[in-house]
């Protein structure tokens, strides 16, 4: 038999996906939130026990799918050669991921237009500058670069990254080579 802790968890995760699925499927405006529970057979009240509203429930799908996304690609990188490598593969991969369809959607067009795009900014530099800052100090201990301030050259590379995928989604133009050359130059300055 299920405990409650189960059951709340079944609901919840129903919630999300079917949330997920009409906002893919019909995007932010049509997706309502009395349609999504008649879908799913659920009641307000279900709903309210775990967010108060779509715009809660819009930002639980952004801030999993930008967490999933940046573990994924941090998971594919090469991590046995360096930290500076791994960043860079990290960041390569990042893109990637991010010309998937629905993961596009939900991080450059759902997310942003729902939250904000500064809510949507803070959401995602929480998952990824901490894992860009610890390359990066992993890399000044190695010795790989000179000392330098993390915080600020993981921003710099943040929005790089960013800014390419979004240039590749938006005009499908091979820009990863540029990228590769860029962060490649940033190192480049870095190094000791």
């Amino acid at each position: 038999m299920a405990t409650q802790k189960q059951r709340s968890d079944s609901t919840r995760s129903l919630l999300l996906n079917a949330f997920r699925a009409s906002l893919l499927r019909k995007g932010l405006e049509r997706t309502t939130t009395q349609g999504v529970l008649l879908e799913i057979g659920l009641s307000k009240g279900a709903m309210y026990h775990h967010f108060r509203s779509k715009t809660e429930i819009v930002e639980a799908i952004y801030t999993e799918e930008s967490r999933a996304a940046i573990e994924r690609a941090f998971k594919k990188a090469e991590q046995n050669q360096g930290p500076l490598v791994h960043l860079k593969s990290a960041c390569l991969a990042w893109t990637a991921e991010v010309r998937v369809p629905s993961i596009s959607k939900i991080l450059f067009e759902i997310g942003p237009t729902a939250l904000g795009p500064e809510k949507a900014k803070e959401i995602e530099n929480a998952h990824s500058l901490s894992l860009i800052e610890g390359l990066l100090e992993s890399a000044i201990v190695e010795g790989e670069i000179s000392k330098t301030d993390p915080k600020l050259i993981a921003s710099y590379l943040n929005a790089l990254v960013e800014q390419t995928a979004l240039h590749y989604l938006r005009r499908g133009e091979g820009s990863l080579d540029l990228l590769d050359r860029s962060i490649e130059a940033i190192f480049d300055s870095l190094r000791a």
